[in-house]
């Protein structure tokens, strides 16, 4: 996934917090960690509810599951493979998506609070 980058027809990623120093810590400095991210997760997503109204919470698991057997577009691909679960707005006016969630899932990778926007509907 390209963080801070482009990622198509009208897709952004953008990391909006990452840890420093958390790729070979402890797994319990590392859990707690997740979860100061998790909170700034809730933080962020009451004033994008205030924004664009009540969000879905969707697990990705089922997502990272498919990308074995299928073609799933980015970034959901991407993103399932880093984070659990999202907050997802459907921003209507733009015609677009947001996701917020936390990418925690690969050990070997700093922790960082994601918001996508992207025109690519959810698989």
């Amino acid at each position: 996934m390209d963080i801070d980058g482009y990622l198509g027809p009208g897709g952004r990623t953008a990391a909006l917090a990452t840890s420093h120093g958390l790729v070979a810590a402890d797994a319990a400095v590392r859990l707690a960690e997740a979860e100061r991210f998790r909170a700034e997760r809730e933080i962020v997503a009451e004033s994008l509810t205030r924004r664009w109204g009540t969000p879905y919470h969707v697990g990705l698991q089922t997502v990272r599951l498919r990308t074995g057997a299928e073609e799933i577009p980015e970034p959901w691909a991407g993103l399932s493979l880093r984070v659990g679960e999202v907050y997802l707005w459907r921003i209507e006016e733009e015609g677009r998506w947001a996701a917020l969630g936390v990418a925690d899932l690969d050990p070997d990778d700093e922790i960082q609070l994601l918001l996508v926007v992207t025109q690519t509907d959810p698989p």
